[in-house]
């Protein structure tokens, strides 16, 4: 059995963690969360925190039924609407002795309800909606010592909210006086509901009214209790009296299984420790299911933001490699080739040496003889803009592939807000301008990446023997020209060497670089692109996820990771109390 700060510890730590109701997306769900949000507030963290010799009961069941007439006749007056159109009681009315209204006991009661005292001589409005959790408490002398009743509103109302009201209070009681006729014992919703009151122990009375043959009452009772799963703790019979009716005299009942009357079992002190006992054991497994249950729906919870945001990052990577493969620096291979056929040759190194130099210096001093006459030489400008156009058609795709999953989000209203506004005509709009990102178009880190990537392939291609000198002297004849001198090598109709665009008429023609590049093996061309494109193209989806998406991709990112909160919180906490 787990010890009593560590059960308090589980419970607080499950209440914190717990979403409002309205966060849950299926009905059944969000009655679950409400339900076990008020059974942690209002009855086991206060049950816990002392246990107060007071014997909670509460009188339940269908409109009209004559809960109200009961209650008058457990608390010796008339304190409750009863008469014969029902449906009058909409807020919680409870009855105790003038005791109970002061000191320890006073204390917890207001830590599990609002209580709002009804002074003597005037009516409580009961008659009136009000907020869950709401108990009007009047206090007569005729209620024994020890016992508070309380008056719930009918279950079956058409008003949700009156429901809403009897499960905020049924949830704290420890013992249920369900109240039955011959007209709705066999309700399928009275069942639902009794079943999910009391159907993991907690004690509870049935109460037959308007009994007119004790044989037909015990058949209907026999067949509610076997549809609730467990039996009460006993069963009485409420004779038609029409002097009730009528207002002339209290309800009588009387005990159906030779037990005690339905006043002394609920009055008097020795039987209220093991009723207790009881209901606080029943609480504590209801707990655990719904913790488990709603364990269950917040995991699922997870999935659909989980999913969306896992998409739209997919797809923000696939119109980055797109772009990226507009632009693959072809100098970056050449550089890498160059130093690693340098390391492994020092003949060669020193060979090239002047060489390289000598084509540096005439490269340069040809390239501003000819802007002389022509102008500076766009070289990079249609790449970059071949990209940006690329980025631009790829986010119109990816927010049209999106809108279907966008318009079908059946989860909380604000996701789907933000949802909206990402996925809509603002950022179509905001494709129109400038994107921003010419910084990009030479990041430092992706070209060093792509470097150590090309050196690590030449190292692992070389196998030595004639294959290698043939590299090592076509190197030599490639160092008489300036790495730069390659510029971008876009890959759109072909791999590395297919489309170069050279520049300033060297001596590396397409030819001569397809021939470098093919001497290390067939699939060079395309590993080498790949590399670039995963690369590059993760830095441009990240751009992208910046520059349109941040907001509602933090947003996703929160849902899907305090869901999984949530859900790993509740489940230890249902471990916890099966330990």
């Amino acid at each position: 059995m787990i010890a009593l700060p560590a059960l308090r510890a589980a419970l607080e730590s499950a209440l914190a963690a717990l979403p409002p109701p309205e966060r849950f997306s299926r009905s059944e769900d969000a009655d679950t969360a409400r339900r076990l949000g008020e059974r942690l507030r209002r009855d086991l963290l206060p049950r816990l925190g002392g246990d107060a010799p007071l014997l909670l009961v509460a009188i339940a069941g269908p409109n009209n039924v004559g809960k109200s007439t009961l209650f008058n006749s457990l608390v010796g007056a008339a304190l409750s609407p009863a008469r014969p159109e029902g449906g009058l009681t909409k807020q919680c009315l409870a009855a105790a002795h003038p005791e109970t209204w002061t000191g320890e006991l006073k204390d917890f009661l207001t830590r599990r309800y609002d209580v709002v005292p009804v002074p003597s001589g005037t009516d409580a409005p009961v008659d009136q909606p009000g907020p869950a959790g709401r108990l009007y408490l009047a206090l007569a002398e005729a209620v024994p010592r020890g016992l508070l009743v309380m008056d719930t509103p009918d279950f079956d109302s058409v008003y949700r909210d009156n429901r809403e009201r009897t499960e905020a209070l049924l949830v704290t009681v420890d013992v249920l006086v369900f109240v039955v006729s011959r007209q709705t014992y066999q309700n399928a919703a009275l069942v639902d509901f009794l079943r999910a009151a009391v159907g993991r122990g907690r004690p509870y009375l049935l109460v037959y009214n308007e009994a007119t043959r004790e044989e037909v009452a015990r058949g209907h009772l026999d067949k509610l209790a076997a549809d609730v799963g467990h039996p009460p703790l006993a069963r009485y019979l409420a004779p038609h009296q029409p002097e009730v009716e009528a207002g002339e005299r209290p309800l009588s009942t009387q005990p159906l299984d030779r037990g005690p009357s339905l006043g002394a079992l609920l009055g008097e002190a020795e039987h209220a420790r093991e009723l207790k006992t009881k209901a606080l054991a029943a609480s504590l497994a209801d707990a655990r299911a719904e913790l488990e249950a709603l364990g269950r729906a917040a995991r699922a919870s997870s999935h659909d933001p989980e999913r969306l945001r896992q998409r739209l990052r997919h797809e923000l990577f696939a119109v980055g490699k797109s772009a990226a493969l507009k632009g693959v620096p072809a100098d970056v291979l050449v550089d890498a080739f160059r130093d690693e056929l340098d390391a492994r040759s020092a003949f060669h190194r020193y060979v090239r040496l002047p060489f390289r130099a000598l084509a540096t210096a005439l490269t340069f001093v040809s390239k501003k003889v000819r802007q002389s006459f022509t102008g500076p030489e766009p070289s990079a400008a249609p790449v970059i803009h071949a990209t940006d156009e690329t980025l631009r058609d790829g986010v119109r795709r990816l927010v049209d592939v999106l809108a279907p999953e966008v318009a079908a989000w059946k989860g909380d209203a604000a996701t789907r807000t933000r949802l909206a506004e990402a996925f809509g005509a603002g950022t179509l709009a905001r494709l129109e301008e400038p994107l921003g990102f010419e910084s990009l178009h030479a990041h430092a880190a992706d070209r060093d990446s792509l470097y150590t990537f090309c050196r690590s392939l030449v190292g692992a291609e070389m196998q030595g023997g004639m294959r290698e000198e043939l590299l090592q002297t076509l190197t030599t004849l490639v160092y008489s020209v300036p790495s730069g001198a390659a510029a971008v090598v876009t890959v759109a109709t072909g791999g590395v060497g297919h489309d170069a665009v050279i520049w300033a008429g060297t001596l590396l023609s397409t030819p001569l670089l397809e021939r470098f590049v093919d001497l290390l093996g067939a699939d060079v061309r395309a590993r080498v692109t790949q590399k670039w494109a995963e690369a590059h193209g993760a830095t441009l989806a990240r751009a992208l996820e910046e520059r349109f998406f941040a907001e509602v991709l933090q947003h996703l990112d929160a849902e899907a990771s305090g869901w999984v909160r949530t859900a790993e919180t509740l489940e230890d906490s249902a471990r916890r109390l099966a330990e």
